[in-house]
C-alpha cells in the first residue's frame, strides 16, 4: 500500500490556503493509500478546540471543522507536532478529539523516508 505524509504549516491566519490539503487527503485515502497529517508550526492551531469552526478557506464554504471531520472520516491520520503547541501557546487538552497522536520532530523525517509521496503546504 502507498502511503502519503501531507506536511501542515499553514493556519488560521492564512484561511485560503488550508483547505486544499485536507481535500489532497481525502483523494489519496479514497485512492487506497495509507494517509497522514502532519500539523506543525501554524497548522497545529487549525486543531485548537474551538477554532476550527471559525477558519473559513473560502466565504460561505465549509469550516476547517467539516474538513477535519470529513477528513477523519475517510481514515486519514492527524498527528501533531509535539514542540508545535509550545510555539501556539497551547497544551495536548487544547486538541480536538480527532487528533491521532503527539509526535516529536524526528516523526516528520521517518515518515517523510518511508513515504511515497510527501506534500507540503
Amino acid at each position: 500500500m502507498s502511503q502519503v505524509l501531507i506536511v501542515m504549516t499553514h493556519g488560521p491566519e492564512t484561511p485560503d490556503m488550508c483547505g486544499a490539503p485536507f481535500l489532497y487527503a481525502q483523494d489519496a485515502a479514497a485512492q487506497g493509500c495509507q494517509t497522514e497529517m502532519f500539523f506543525t508550526t501554524r497548522g497545529t492551531r487549525l486543531l485548537k478546540r474551538g477554532l476550527a469552526e471559525t477558519v473559513f478557506p473560502k466565504t460561505g464554504g465549509k469550516s476547517i471543522q467539516q474538513y477535519v471531520t470529513e477528513t477523519a472520516a475517510k481514515g486519514v491520520r492527524l498527528v501533531v507536532c509535539a514542540p508545535s503547541l509550545e510555539l501556539n501557546g497551547m497544551t495536548e487538552n487544547d486538541l480536538i478529539d480527532a487528533v491521532d497522536n503527539l509526535v516529536g520532530t524526528a516523526y516528520l523525517i521517518s515518515q517523510g523516508l518511508k513515504s511515497d509521496l510527501v506534500l507540503n503546504f
